[in-house]
């Protein structure tokens, strides 16, 4: 499988830039013979909205708004299948002049109402959803999956995925079957509310449970670096850029890549976040666990965050600072080994073959049942 991930910065509510900028990217990278393109969460609206007020100018009905029809577009132009997240506000179809907007009959009043006073309506907004749409080389939609894990932020207006975590089928790389795959986004990686017990390890679980061969995770990750660790010299300086080509010669994510190392001259903006990529290893335990004696198949897991800054004060919210390293791994037989990954402050497309063994640029083993990123509980960098 050729699989592809757009790493880049979006600007929050600029819609328009935002797909202008992931079509310039796009434009500079090679996607001939692609299979698989994945974005990150929220991926055009950008993130950190703090309220329902703050996102509803920016709510997209279901599987119709802008970011549908560029994951379509992109889809039939590339011919390979687009994964993309959007806020959703959950509505059947777009409403048309000719189809009055539904309406909810009032329920009987408890005590007579004051003459003249007019009952208040029930509810006036429909649920909306942390959503990633998965739509195919042929143009058409194949999944619309709604975020299962609610992170703060989102929950100030998503409702979670009522369908819980999902599967489906996706025709990949000539592979003469259909490719079982798990879709999520970001805190479905972590325990549920950060209340459920670590071991519970829900998505990844539920990913072997189905026997999938490929998860994809579309996400906003957070992280507690300063912007200076990220490469951030000045508030509005953009991201680096990169080519796939670029991408696959990043720092492997080793000890050796710690930012104290004095010997390593490595732009920091181009160093994926090692402590970040170690916590998602971790949280993918049973995938990674499953032994090669149980003739389980390794699993292809692809990381697709975004990059950047968003809010601070005078953006109404909190700072919000991304984690950046999209990564693309094979886990399995107690190993994560990494095929590719972007740094933490990289805008660029990261591309690889997931039919090649190696070269490896890093990975991960396990350690006594336990992941390296044990201690990740300290990780709810999520989003």
């Amino acid at each position: 499988m050729h699989i592809a991930t757009l790493q880049f910065s979006p600007l929050l509510g600029e819609v328009e830039r935002n797909i202008a900028r992931a079509d310039e990217l796009l434009a500079a990278a090679n996607t001939e013979g692609l299979d698989l393109l994945v974005l990150p969460e929220l991926a055009f609206t950008g993130y950190n909205f703090p309220s329902r007020a703050a996102i509803t100018p920016h709510l997209e009905p279901t599987a119709s708004g802008p970011t549908a029809a560029w994951a379509i577009r992109t889809a039939l132009r590339l011919h390979c299948t687009v994964c993309v997240g959007y806020p959703e506000l959950a509505v059947a179809a777009p409403l048309t002049p000719t189809t009055p907007p539904p309406t909810s009959p009032l329920p009987p009043s408890p005590t007579p109402l004051p003459p003249g006073a007019v009952p208040a309506p029930l509810h006036t907004h429909p649920p909306a959803h942390n959503t990633l749409l998965l739509a195919s080389r042929s143009g058409s939609i194949l999944l619309n999956y709604r975020k299962t894990h609610l992170y703060y932020t989102d929950a100030t207006w998503a409702s979670p995925g009522p369908a819980g975590f999902q599967t489906l089928d996706l025709p990949l790389g000539g592979a003469a079957a259909a490719v079982r795959t798990a879709p999520g986004i970001c805190m479905d990686l972590n325990p549920h509310r950060f209340l459920a017990p670590w071991a519970a390890f829900e998505f990844a679980a539920h990913a072997r449970a189905a026997r999938c061969r490929l998860v994809v995770l579309s996400m906003a990750w957070l992280t507690r670096l300063g912007r200076e660790e990220l490469g951030w010299a000045a508030e509005r300086e953009q991201p680096a850029r990169s080519t796939g080509e670029e991408a696959q010669r990043s720092p492997p994510p080793t000890d050796e890549n710690d930012d104290d190392n004095d010997d390593d001259d490595t732009p920091l903006r181009l160093r994926p976040d090692a402590d970040t990529q170690a916590y998602w290893v971790s949280r993918l335990q049973p995938l990674v666990a499953a032994a090669a004696e149980e003739e389980e198949e390794e699993v292809v897991v692809v990381c697709a965050n975004r990059c950047g800054v968003e809010g601070g004060a005078a953006g109404g919210a909190e700072e919000a600072r991304y984690a950046g390293s999209s990564t693309v791994m094979r886990v399995g037989g107690g190993v994560a080994r990494v095929w590719g990954c972007l740094g933490r402050g990289e805008e660029g497309v990261l591309r690889v073959d997931t039919g090649r063994e190696g070269p490896w640029v890093g990975g991960w083993v396990l350690r006594g049942g336990e992941g390296d990123g044990e201690d990740g509980e300290d990780g709810e960098g999520e989003s």
